[in-house]
């Protein structure tokens, strides 16, 4: 008998692990043992799931059901390691096991990112094992599924322009989604899957397309992934919106939390969005949710300093001075390179508070790192960011030659923004060829140059409103006001 438990893993990514100790023979209490380990594990009492297993193979140990079941276990636990052990075990002694190499490949997924050799690694691992697995059992639609998922952890959009070996493992993730398809045609978050190549690969209203094809099969999803399958889809959806300015973000990450409401990722997403059009009350109150959720993990991922700097800067604009030092020094703390936001906004902070020496300290550290990082980028050395993005650095830098007053250094670090500033995408949510011009007219309206800030605003507004994004024209329509 197979048994299949539904779980959510990366961004979107809907795993089904098999429980596979069918097909047994042997003594009674052999048995016994698996079926209470099963039980248990269904429960969630790995560590008893795992001492019932233990027994079950200290009366056969050469029984490789018995290590899938128990690294499936040390999976849930999040002791990767370990699974990795017990998988392989488990192939060592059947080197046909199909699904060993496919929870083998789980947990590689798990320790993978296109950011660090080591994460690279870990990828490459995952979709051999993945591949494996289809080579072993050609029918096996949850394996080209997660090599898909696998694969598209290595594209971008912030890479862009890709090279020919990006390009091709794009199309070979949209090949495994769609093979996943014709051999089972319900399996209808494949489509979703489609969905996230096309938004890493930049194409945002492509992305929502197949997000939508998903959703038009929401109550099957529901029945056979649950409600965190349907928690993660509408977050996906809802980040493509984000990224091209759409307010429907808004209503698909909140229909994301009905689903799951400790989806850190949309807890965060819809944190910024509020945080950006003044609902600064509301996103206290989910950054707040995030941060619970991080303190009670293990370890802290790449990006979980957007936790606190986000937080910190609803401090300051609530003028909560103290509570915004504090979260962006954490952000900055736990951040695994420079974060700018958190010192820029720390020199604010302090501005704010009157300590105009700490605040230049802030904002003269903020010069400082994005000089370094543009001056390694011109010279092709390696840096802690993709060398494509050296628009936001100068947009940044020049932020805080505004704090500083240098408005001739703000000016041509924006022009430098409008530049090099990519037509294709947004950053970060921000599309940098209007954000260059919004901040020059701000630094004319500094100087009291109505004329010239009023020009640049409205060549901003043009373009936010060519390009449909909705909360930077509204923010360029309340600047216009204030003028």
């Amino acid at each position: 008998m197979k048994i299949t438990k539904r779980t959510a893993i990366g961004i979107t990514l809907i795993a089904l692990i098999g429980l596979t100790s069918w097909g047994l023979a042997g003594a009674l209490t052999e048995q016994q043992y698996i079926d209470a380990g099963k039980a248990e594990y269904h429960r969630g009492n790995y560590d008893a799931a795992i001492y019932l297993f233990t027994k079950g193979l200290e009366l056969n140990p050469d029984n490789q059901y018995l290590y899938n079941d128990r690294g499936l276990c040390y999976l849930e636990k999040g002791e990767i390691n370990k699974a990795i052990t017990e998988f392989s075990k488990a192939i060592e002694l059947d080197a046909d096991f199909a699904e060993a190499y496919f929870n083998r490949g789980l947990a590689y997924f798990r320790t993978g990112s296109k950011y660090t050799p080591e994460g690279r690694a870990s990828l490459e691992k995952a979709i051999s094992d993945y591949s494996k697995a289809v080579e072993i059992k050609p029918e096996y639609a949850e394996a080209y599924y997660h090599r898909g998922i696998a694969r598209i952890e290595f594209i971008h959009f912030y890479d862009s322009p890709f090279s020919e070996e990006e390009n091709e493992t794009f199309y070979e993730a949209l090949r495994d989604f769609n093979k996943t398809l014709e051999l089972d045609g319900t399996f209808y978050i494949s489509y979703a899957g489609m969905g996230n190549a096309y938004d890493r690969y930049g194409k945002f209203h492509e992305a929502v397309e197949w997000y939508n094809k998903s959703l038009e099969n929401e109550y099957e999803i529901l029945q056979k992934w649950g409600t965190k399958a349907l928690a993660e889809i509408y977050y996906s959806r809802g980040r493509a919106y984000q990224r091209v300015e759409n307010p429907q973000a808004i209503q698909d990450y909140e229909k994301s939390l009905e689903y799951d409401p400790n989806l850190d990722t949309a807890l965060g997403h819809l944190a910024s969005i509020y945080s950006c059009i003044g609902k600064l009350e509301d996103a206290l109150e989910l950054y707040n949710r995030s941060v619970k959720i991080k303190e009670s993990q293990p370890f802290l991922g790449l990006w979980d300093f957007h936790t606190w700097d986000g937080r910190g800067v609803c401090y300051y604009k609530l003028g909560e001075y103290d509570k915004a030092i504090q979260d962006l020094n954490k952000a900055i703390e736990v951040g695994r390179r420079p974060i700018l936001p958190a010192y820029l906004y720390l020199g604010k902070t302090y501005l704010a508070m009157g300590d105009d020496s700490k605040a230049e300290e802030y904002f003269n550290k903020t010069i400082e790192i994005c000089t370094g990082a543009i001056g390694a980028i011109e010279k092709g050395e390696h840096v802690w960011m993709y060398p494509s993005e050296v628009y936001a650095l100068h947009n940044i830098r020049g932020l805080a030659y505004i704090e500083l007053g240098d408005y001739d250094k703000a000016i041509s670090d924006f022009e430098k923004v409008i530049e090099l500033g990519p037509e294709e995408f947004s950053r970060g949510h921000t599309y940098y060829p209007v954000e260059g011009r919004k901040n020059i007219a701000i630094v004319y309206s500094k100087m009291g140059d109505k004329e010239k800030a009023r020009a640049f605003y409205q060549e901003a507004l043009n373009i936010a409103e060519e390009r449909g994004l909705q909360f930077t024209k509204k923010e360029i329509e309340e600047l216009l006001k204030e003028l």
